[in-house]
């Protein structure tokens, strides 16, 4: 899952063929680079997959896709990939399509893509722009095999000992705009700009009355996904600090430089319906807390456990595995090293020395005897 994640990135290109960008995102982009690998394994053999379920939870990912096979699908695959620019200072990306579509004598063929999609310095921030991929950036989920389950599991949800688990990943992967690759965090892009978050309504709000949808995703509970330019998300923001102020910035951070351009968007933050998902107008839970404390895994086997662990396992397991630690090597230093015979032990004595050595040193005495 790190290797997914992009804390390697030599080592998740080796292995699945894909260049990962460290973002928000991360969990997503992980799917998607596994989707994008399963893919490309299909297409060897003349087949293509189409998800059905992609799920990031607690720490793992999980795919179910179904393979058909079909030689002029397998060729469409490139509209299916794209590649991702990451600004290395903002929150700020960008995709950009492996291939493209080309009619030509009433035959629709994949060309090539068309790029760069943008210049070398972020157009928010300036600074510079790494690119990765490429992943999967067509639909994860089947929306409509997404709805069905969760109906079936309601109707049957005595005979589901996870039930609230399985209904609050459905729900959630259920109101996701589908078509969408990747999400952005609401908090993030305001550390960016050093401002108050405004609340995921007013934002919301501000993103539907700008004409654009907006939804939340189940990889992130602070997550965004968004059909919106990001010209458009940081007009918003632009908007939200014009109403309230925030202290100067130095003029070389990323803050300055978002926030000194002037914005071409009069943002609306007057709250509407649609920004509250059907779930949270029903009070129905997305996301459930952790079943114990300090739920996650837990280190590898054979690790010395210190006090660096006590946020995975707890004090108490630190404390005792310390001090357990502790009194055995205390026991191993009280013990005598060098025991008397009548204990028994490691005593050099001609009885326990072997017998060759012995017969040398008799050997040894008879020839130095007048």
């Amino acid at each position: 899952m790190a290797v997914l994640c992009g804390s390697n990135a030599e080592v998740c290109h080796s292995k699945y063929g894909c260049f990962p960008t460290k973002g928000k995102y991360n969990h997503e982009m992980a799917l998607r680079i596994l989707l994008a690998n399963i893919e490309s394994h299909a297409n060897r053999y003349k087949r293509y997959i189409v998800p059905v379920l992609s799920v990031s939870m607690d720490f793992y990912i999980r795919v179910f896709v179904r393979v058909f096979t079909s030689a002029n699908e397998v060729k469409k695959t490139p509209l299916k990939l794209s590649y991702v620019y990451q600004c290395v200072s903002c929150d700020s990306f960008h995709l950009q399509c492996v291939g493209r579509t080309v009619t030509k004598d009433n035959t629709v063929k994949c060309a090539p893509g068309i790029g760069p999609v943008v210049p070398q310095g972020c157009s928010a921030c300036g600074k510079k722009l790494t690119m990765g991929g490429p992943i999967w950036s067509g639909p994860m989920h089947d929306q409509e095999w997404v709805v069905s389950t969760l109906a079936e599991a309601k109707s049957r949800k005595d005979r589901y000992p996870a039930y609230n688990k399985i209904a609050s990943v459905l729900t959630t992967i259920s109101e996701e705009l589908h078509d969408i690759p990747l999400y952005f965090s609401l908090h993030n892009i305001c550390a960016n700009v050093k401002c108050t978050s405004p609340s995921a309504v007013l934002f919301r709000s501000a993103v539907i009355n700008a004409g654009y949808r907006i939804s939340g995703t189940h990889a992130n509970p602070l997550g965004l996904k968004t059909d919106a330019p990001w010209d458009v998300i940081w007009d918003i923001m632009r908007c939200w600090v014009k109403n309230h102020p925030v202290k100067e910035q130095p003029h070389d951070s990323q803050a300055a430089a978002i926030l000194s351009k002037s914005p071409k968007l009069e943002a609306n933050f007057s709250r509407v319906a649609s920004a509250i998902s059907r779930a949270q107008a029903k009070k129905i839970k997305r996301f459930l807390p952790n079943p114990e404390r300090h739920w996650g895994p837990k280190i590898r086997a054979g690790r010395k456990i210190t006090s660096k662990h006590a946020s995975l396992l707890g004090p108490d397991v630190v404390n005792r595995a310390i001090n357990g630690a502790a009194s055995t090597k205390d026991e191993n230093v009280a013990a005598p090293n060098n025991p008397t015979p009548e204990t028994g032990g490691t005593a050099t004595n001609g009885e326990d020395e072997p017998s060759t050595k012995r017969q040398k040193n008799c050997d040894d005495r008879l020839s130095t005897e007048p």
